[in-house]
C-alpha cells in the first residue's frame, strides 16, 4: 500500500533537494555567523543575514523525546504501528524529527542515535533514526 507523500514548497523543498543531492542529512547554516538552524528559514535569527546554505551534518544526535503512534491515519503506515517519532538534538545543535523502526519501548530519552535520510521521489526525504548505538547514563 502506498503512503501519502507531502509536496514540500519554497525553502522546505530546497532542504529536501539538498538532502537528496548530498545523500545525507543537511541542515541550514548561516554563512555570516555560522549558526545552524532547523527547520530552514529565510533569515538568520542570530544576525538577520539572508546568506544561508545547506550543509551536510554528522547525523549523530541524542533523543530528547518520543511520541508513540498506536494507529495511523495513513493506511500505508498502519502495519508499522506502534511506531515512535523522535525529537533528536543533533551534535551540531539543531533539532530534527525522525521516524524509526526501533520498537518504541526500546527507545529512551538520552539515547544516542544515528540519523539518515531516505529519499522518496525527487522532492521528498524522510528523516530516519535507525541505529540506537548507546544509552546515556
Amino acid at each position: 500500500m502506498r503512503t501519502y507523500l507531502p509536496k514540500p514548497e519554497w525553502i522546505i523543498l530546497d532542504w529536501h533537494h539538498a538532502c537528496i543531492a548530498a545523500e545525507v542529512l543537511c541542515v541550514q547554516q548561516c554563512a555570516t555567523c555560522s549558526v545552524w538552524r532547523h527547520p530552514p528559514r529565510k533569515f538568520c535569527a542570530s544576525c538577520f543575514s539572508d546568506d544561508v546554505n545547506f550543509q551536510p551534518v554528522s547525523g549523530s544526535g541524542t533523543v530528547l523525546s518520543k511520541a508513540v503512534s498506536h494507529r495511523s491515519l495513513d493506511p500505508g503506515w498502519q502495519e508499522q504501528t506502534p511506531y515512535a517519532t523522535l525529537l533528536i538534538e543533533l551534535d551540531e545543535g539543531p533539532r530534527v524529527l525522525a521516524a524509526t523502526s526501533t520498537a518504541p519501548d526500546e527507545i529512551n530519552t538520552g539515547q544516542h542515535v544515528t540519523v539518515r535520510v531516505v529519499p522518496h521521489g525527487q522532492d521528498f526525504v524522510l528523516v530516519w533514526a535507525d541505529t540506537v548505538t548507546t544509552t546515556a547514563t
